[in-house]
Order: C-alpha cells, then sequence, then structure tokens
C-alpha cells in the first residue's frame, strides 16, 4: 500500500501512544493535520459493495484506532455509537450526509442532520449515536476516522428489526453476520443501559 503522505499521521499517533489522556481535543488536531494527496486516497480505497462502506484499517499505535471507509452509494450505515470512545472523522473526498440520533423512550429520534464537505471534521463524544452515507456527489466518499480508546465494542440499531446490537469493534456499522453480534436487545437501548447488564 502507498500511503506515504498519510504516514507522518499515522506517525503522530503513534507518538501519542503513551498519553492516557488523549481526548476529542486532540483527535480533532491530529485529523487537521492530516494530508492526504490523490494517490494515497486511491491507494487506501476500498471498495465493499456488500456493505455501507470498505474498511482499510491504518497502523495508529495503541492509543489512536486510524480507519479509511469507502463508502457505497446509496447505501447509508445504520445508527451507531463507537463504543465509548472519542470520534473524529473527516471528509476527505465526496460529500457526507450526517445524521444524529437520540436514543428516547425505546425509540430512536433524528435530532440532526447536515451535509459534511470535502475537508469538514465530525466530533464525536463517546455517546453520540450518528449515522452517515455517500450524499451524490460527482466523487465518492472517503472518509478518515481516528478513535480513541479503540473500539472493543459498539452499539448498532437495527431499525427494521426494532432491535439494539451489541457487536465486535472492528465489524461496521451495519447489521452484521449473526457470528459478529454479542448480544441482542429487543427494543432501542441507550449504551449506558445496555453496559448496565
Amino acid at each position: 500500500m502507498n500511503a506515504r503522505a498519510i504516514e507522518p499521521l499515522l506517525e503522530r499517533c503513534r507518538q501519542v501512544t503513551a498519553d492516557s489522556s488523549l481526548g476529542l481535543n486532540a483527535l480533532v488536531a491530529l485529523q487537521q493535520s492530516a494530508k492526504v494527496d490523490g494517490p494515497t486516497l486511491q491507494a487506501l480505497r476500498r471498495p465493499d459493495p456488500d456493505h455501507p462502506y470498505g474498511r482499510e484499517v491504518l497502523p495508529g499505535g495503541d492509543a489512536v484506532e486510524v480507519m479509511v471507509a469507502t463508502w457505497t452509494p446509496g447505501v447509508p450505515c445504520a445508527p451507531h455509537d463507537h463504543g465509548g470512545a472519542f470520534g473524529a472523522v473527516q471528509v476527505l473526498q465526496g460529500r457526507a450526509r450526517h445524521r444524529i440520533w437520540k436514543v428516547e423512550g425505546g425509540r430512536l429520534r433524528l435530532i440532526k442532520e447536515h451535509v459534511v464537505q470535502p475537508g469538514e471534521l465530525l466530533a464525536c463524544g463517546p455517546d453520540m449515536v450518528h449515522s452517515m452515507g455517500d450524499d451524490g456527489a460527482d466523487e465518492p466518499l472517503m472518509t478518515l476516522h481516528l478513535y480513541t480508546p479503540s473500539i472493543e465494542f459498539m452499539v448498532v440499531y437495527d431499525q427494521d428489526g426494532d432491535q439494539t446490537l451489541v457487536v465486535d469493534g472492528d465489524c461496521g456499522a451495519w447489521v452484521p453476520e449473526a457470528q459478529r453480534v454479542r448480544r441482542v436487545l429487543p427494543g432501542m437501548l441507550a449504551r449506558r443501559v445496555v453496559t448496565a447488564d
């Protein structure tokens, strides 16, 4: 893989491994320093037409999980959280439609929807539930994701099945194959309820 343009970002991620207090502001600063040129972007493309996005996980060290997503046009991801981690997402190419949800009374309620342009960042707190997808720009959507700590498990909301899924942290934000699901709970439940069990 030719990732020369992104290597300085990965090296900075590896350098902060010893910093146990790494939080959202530090992730946003790392994202703002990210430089990904056209050839590197193309080398990182991992289309996956069977899912909302394909994933390329990069070696960011123990403190920061680094992933590039190549989005499938017309297939948004499911509402999900980031496993209690802080996250920073940058649109590298294309345009994203971003939705923020709130779990309320056993249901998901859409509280905000907006379009994110290339170069713009999304800051995701540890309790944020969101979804996103390709918004149909001329170029397909590609995004750079940084998370701290690395995601051990996350919550994915299956709206069609009216259930809350606890899934492996590396499976992606969609209703996965059964072997990737740790727990299935009826209805829409907030993370604090799911982790209290």
